[in-house]
C-alpha cells in the first residue's frame, strides 16, 4: 500500500510561520509524494492553487477533495499549515482502505500561551484511504456551492456525517497544532491541563518562540 501527503492551506497564517512549518514537513516526509492545495501559490510538492476563497470548514473540504483527486497513492496522510509532525507519523500504514485512522497523540497550543494541551483527535493528524475519502467528500458536498465562507454550521456537519467511525492509532511522538489567531479558529477543544515540555519537541515555550515569534 502506498502513502502520500495531502497538504491544505488557506494561506491566512503569517507567511514566515507557514514557511517554517513547510520546511519542517519537508524534513520529515522523506520520499513520500506531496500534493498541496492552497489559496496562494507555494513551492511544495505538486502545488494546486485554487485562488483566495476564504477560510472555512467548507472550503477546507473542497481543497481536501482536490488534493485527493490529484493524489496517486492508496492512502493520504493529512498535513496542515499550522501544524508540526514527527517523522514516525509518516511511517504508519493502515490495514484498511475503507475507514479513517486518527492519531490520538496530538496537542494543541492554547491561543496566546506558551503551552500545549492534550486533544483527543483531529483532522490535522489522520490517514485515510484515498478513494474512500473521495467518495465520502463527494457525498457530503453534493448539491453544495463550489466555495463558501457562509456555511457556518458545515464543520459540525462534517463531524457528524463525513465519517461514521474511526480506527485510532498513536504515534510515538506527538503531532502539534498552533493556534495563532489568524487561522480558521482561535481555539480548539482540548483538556485544560498545560504541558510545558513534549517528547521529541522539547520546551513548548521555545517551540512557540521558534515558530511564532
Amino acid at each position: 500500500m502506498t502513502l502520500g501527503v495531502i497538504y491544505v492551506s488557506s494561506n491566512k497564517e503569517d507567511g514566515v510561520f507557514e514557511e517554517k512549518t513547510r520546511a519542517d514537513l519537508l524534513s520529515k516526509v522523506g520520499d513520500i509524494p506531496i500534493v498541496s492545495v492552497t489559496q496562494r501559490p507555494i513551492s511544495l510538492g505538486n502545488n494546486i492553487c485554487v485562488g483566495e476563497k476564504g477560510a472555512s470548514g467548507f472550503n477546507y473540504c473542497r481543497q481536501v477533495l482536490i488534493a485527493c483527486k490529484n493524489s496517486t497513492t492508496d492512502f493520504v496522510i493529512s498535513a496542515e499549515s499550522d501544524c508540526l509532525y514527527p517523522t514516525d507519523y509518516f511511517n504508519f500504514v493502515p490495514d484498511r482502505l475503507d475507514i479513517p485512522y486518527r492519531n490520538t497523540n496530538i496537542y494543541v497550543q492554547k491561543y496566546g500561551q506558551n503551552f500545549f494541551c492534550k486533544k483527543t483527535m483531529s483532522t490535522f493528524s489522520q490517514v485515510v484511504g484515498k478513494e474512500f475519502y473521495i467518495r465520502r467528500l463527494e457525498s457530503l458536498l453534493k448539491g453544495q456551492p463550489e466555495w463558501s465562507t457562509e456555511l457556518k454550521n458545515f464543520p459540525k456537519e462534517i463531524h457528524k456525517n463525513l465519517f461514521d467511525e474511526f480506527v485510532y492509532f498513536e504515534t510515538k511522538y506527538p503531532c502539534i497544532s498552533f493556534k495563532t489567531g489568524k487561522g480558521m479558529r482561535r481555539h480548539s477543544n482540548s483538556n485544560d491541563i498545560p504541558v510545558y515540555d513534549l517528547p521529541y519537541w522539547g520546551s513548548t515555550k521555545e517551540l512557540v518562540k521558534k515558530y511564532l515569534q
